[in-house]
């Protein structure tokens, strides 16, 4: 049986065999990810998933970058905005109170679109005018909602924030204000918007979510690749459920050292769902580079087993959060319990996650007690932690009601605490905490159904934010952001996803908390550091009280190169390799290596 498999897998990578190999001899190179995003280069982010991001930042430029360090650097701007230069300034009330805002961006004038049209600070007004519509379905309208734009001349335009918002001299891809082309956009966007300013948003959901989707899909998708972008590399092909093929784009204005034709001229993503198989591409020299969304950790160990030279396996200590959602709101959610933070609590003393970080990660992935990263100020190290108590568990349980049937199983008036459990299809080391956790609930009466499917369908408007419809009970992924510009609206109640808000939101459990709203409205005005980490305290107290997820563990996130393969680096800060796209390129083709990977 297992010979059965290892040759099935090796069958399957032999179906790239045909397509010519990249690195240096073309100057091209080819990564591998076992996620297909459903849409790329989107600038509102309708789609959340971090290949998508990552892809994305290939062709997208920014007002300001983020590098390995965490340092800002300009890129569509022409400096980084400072109190120093005067670029960003803040107003302060009678008290001392920061009330406003305000940051002043001048675009560099060769900063052009892929057509060769300058970038304008229409782009950007665009860009928000989207963004603040309330039939799009944006992750979160934080802080743009509250955000204005005003033109100062031709390259030059000021964002204010009023209320103030803590990060605005950071506007970087991981907060948004991303370059929207207008011209190129803007006769579909107002297809869009005659199609549904008549509308309700409540009883013309699907109507607006379907011709949103109508209107993006022309120019992120596979029948609708990106048409003008304004990053190193533009979209040439994409064949949906193998590969996508960028090409360097020559009205892309950083030049790195030596001149652009010393680096990278083309980069292939191949999709490849299932670990093993992409594992297999790696061993076979198919693959130059992994993505961030690649082997699972246990397949990384393995494949540094095996390098011999030939390529080089990293694990770089993330910010990315693995965690097992709990369904919070809804008739199911309701009759199962879940509603309860006593059930929830419960859920969590059941599972061993120490032994489990030590079984699968050899103990390099600490174990999490909140969301917050342990890289970042705001972490809260005395964070309550559920260390594992199955006999705690229990009486939990039976405080609740929940009593032990014939079967073993928990009852409660009738009903069979059997929940379903969902993750990402084909992520082996997933797939392998999930049956861990399924095993251990057990113990203690919990009957798990494992119901997994491909991210692109997890991950869609179907299913990810409609937990309160019953769509899942438990659903396990990951988090991914910025350490550094941690805000903890992701647990805010304005952010729970529905059919009144076209499901835009990222509070998937539907974790709604009045004490937690009320510090998470304090924090995101408190400019002092100290008094917002004693915000961030309490926000974490309350969370972890409440148990709204299962906090698992922040990854060390393993990708592999080969040798010879400079600039393909990334950290915590920026997040995926991808930020330092136009520098990337073979030390024997004449590219410079400026950044080593930490």
């Amino acid at each position: 049986m297992k010979n059965w498999l290892t040759l099935s897998a090796l069958l399957i990578g032999s179906s790239f065999l045909g397509v010519a190999v990249a690195g240096p001899s073309n100057n091209s190179l080819i990564v591998g990810t076992s996620q297909e995003p459903p849409n790329i280069n989107d600038p509102w982010r309708t789609n959340n998933l971090a290949v998508a991001t990552e892809i994305t930042w290939y062709m997208e430029a920014h007002l300001l970058g983020k590098d390995d360090s965490g340092d800002l650097y300009p890129e569509i701007a022409t400096r980084v905005p400072t109190l120093a230069n005067g670029d960003y300034k803040i107003v302060k009330d009678a008290k001392g109170n920061v009330v406003r805002n305000s940051v002043t961006f001048s675009i560099r004038k060769d900063a052009k679109w892929s057509d060769g049209t300058p970038i304008t600070p229409k782009d950007f007004q665009f860009w928000l005018k989207v963004q603040q519509d309330d039939r799009v379905p944006v992750p979160t309208r934080e802080p743009w909602d509250k955000a204005k734009i005003t033109v100062q001349d031709a390259d030059t335009f000021t964002v204010t924030f009023d209320p103030p918002y803590l990060f605005a001299d950071q506007i970087t891809s991981s907060v948004g204000l991303n370059p929207a082309p207008s011209a190129a956009m803007e006769k579909a966007w107002n297809a869009f918007d005659a199609a549904t300013k008549n509308l309700d948003p409540k009883t013309g959901a699907k109507q607006i979510t379907d011709e949103w989707n109508k209107f993006i899909a022309q120019f992120t998708t596979s029948r609708g690749l990106p048409k003008v972008v304004s990053g190193p590399f533009k979209p040439s092909s994409w064949r949906a459920g193998n590969s996508l093929v960028l090409t360097r784009n020559p009205n892309y204005w950083l030049t790195p050292k030596g001149g652009a034709d010393k680096y990278l001229q083309t980069v292939q993503y191949r999709f490849i769902a299932d670990t093993n198989t992409l594992k297999v591409n790696i061993l076979s020299g198919q693959l130059d580079a992994l993505s961030y969304v690649g082997l699972t950790f246990d397949q990384a160990i393995e494949a540094q087993r095996s390098e011999r030279g030939k390529y080089k396996t990293y694990f770089v200590p993330g910010a990315t959060w693995e965690h097992v959602d709990i369904a919070n709101a809804g008739p199911r959610a309701q009759s199962l319990g879940l509603t309860d933070k006593r059930v929830r609590q419960a859920l969590l003393y059941s599972i061993d996650r120490d032994a489990l970080v030590k079984a699968l990660f050899q103990g390099k992935q600490p174990v999490s007690n909140t969301w917050v990263s342990p890289i970042g100020k705001l972490y809260k190290k005395d964070a309550k932690d559920y260390n594992y108590d199955p006999a705690k568990a229990k009486a939990l349980f039976a405080a609740a009601g929940w009593k032990p049937g014939p079967d073993g199983i928990l009852t409660k008036d009738g009903k069979k605490m059997s929940l379903n459990f969902t993750t990402t299809a084909g992520n082996k080391l997933r797939e392998r905490v999930q049956q861990i956790l399924q095993a251990q609930w057990k113990q203690v009466g919990v009957d798990v159904n494992i119901q997994n499917f491909p991210s692109t369908v997890v991950f869609s408007g179907d299913f990810a934010p409609r937990s309160a419809e019953g769509k899942w009970d438990l659903f396990m992924y990951a988090w991914s952001n910025d350490p550094s510009v941690e805000r903890g609206d992701l647990w805010a109640s304005q952010n729970i996803p529905s059919k009144d808000n076209a499901y835009a939101g990222q509070n998937y459990p539907n974790f709604d908390n009045a004490d937690y709203d009320k510090l998470w409205n304090e924090a995101k005005t408190e400019f002092d550091l100290g008094a917002r980490v004693k915000l961030f305290d309490k926000m974490q107290a309350i969370w972890t009280d409440e148990v709204p997820s299962l906090p698992l563990y922040f990854r060390a996130n393993p990708y592999t190169k080969v040798p010879g393969l400079v600039n393909y680096t990334y950290t915590a800060y920026s997040l995926y390799p991808s930020w330092n796209a136009a520098a990337m390129g073979w030390a024997s083709r004449g590219a410079a290596e400026l950044n080593t990977q930490k």
